[in-house]
């Protein structure tokens, strides 16, 4: 589903406020990351979506945009990446002009339980494979002078959470690489920023939302009442990417109903 109109602050009606502008989404198939896909997308935006996920071909033809599947751990991937957002351009230092990285896995268990196959995923799926895909976008953004970046983060990134310890150990890093990209991109003319998403309905929580007391205890933290849909994390990324944001980088924002004031 193609989220229809236009976001406030973003543009108005009719509207394609990323006309003419290319984007990476990493994780692309996944629940946040298909919707930030769709919303950019539905804003003009042209994609390579990344995913190791059958899915994100589904996902790309449903946003005009190319598939790329391949595994977050390839030291190639972004590379590649580059080279089909680069195909048919006519601009001197082809590249993206938005990047944004959505990919994430979890383990749910106790932090000193987790295997050492396991804490490897997560460091190199949430944080290393992350990592190489902004140092890949932002040379191309240098050379050009603009470019934008955004992170998916979380809300566990500050806050101990039982259970996801090695998981909140990698978004802690993702938000705060996010923010020395930011000083360091700045005087570049590039923009990194970041979204720390509460309780998202997506598959990787469905576990954990499956179980109703896990729910209740959850939303009585959550002044909203509510949990997110990936379609609420969505205009958040696309408000940050886009030029009403213009004077924002370094940030971190938390997209999870009020979570973070309880």
């Amino acid at each position: 589903m193609v989220i229809p109109g236009t976001i406030p602050g973003v543009g108005t009606p009719g509207e394609k406020p990323f006309a003419g502008r290319t984007g990476i989404v990493t994780g692309g198939a996944g629940g946040i990351g298909s919707a930030i896909a769709r919303a950019l997308a539905a804003h003009g935006a042209r994609l390579v979506l990344v995913d190791s996920d059958d899915a994100v071909e589904s996902v790309a033809a449903e946003c005009g945009a190319i598939a790329l599947r391949g595994d977050i751990r390839d030291h190639g991937l972004p590379g590649r990446a580059l080279s089909l957002v680069a195909s048919g351009s006519s601009e001197p230092v082809a590249g993206p002009d938005l990047l944004v990285n959505a990919v994430g896995t979890q383990v749910r268990t106790a932090g000193v339980e987790v295997t050492e196959e396991d804490w490897q995923r997560l460091v190199d799926v949430n944080l290393s494979g992350l990592y190489r895909f902004c140092r890949e976008a932002a040379r191309p953004m240098i050379a050009r002078g603009h470019g934008s970046m955004v992170n998916v983060s979380s809300l566990s990134a500050d806050r101990a959470l039982a259970g996801i310890v090695p998981y909140a150990a990698t978004k802690a890093a993702v938000s705060q690489l996010t923010r020395g990209l930011a000083v360091e991109l700045g005087p570049r003319g590039v923009r990194v920023n970041g979204v720390a998403p509460g309780y998202v309905a997506t598959p990787m929580t469905a576990d954990l939302l499956s179980d109703a007391d896990n729910v209740a205890r959850v939303l009585a933290r959550v002044p909203l009442g509510r949990l997110a849909e990936p379609e609420d994390i969505a205009p958040a990324v696309v408000f940050l990417l886009s030029d009403a944001a213009r004077y924002i980088t370094g940030e971190v924002i938390a997209v999870d109903g009020g979570f973070a004031v309880t």
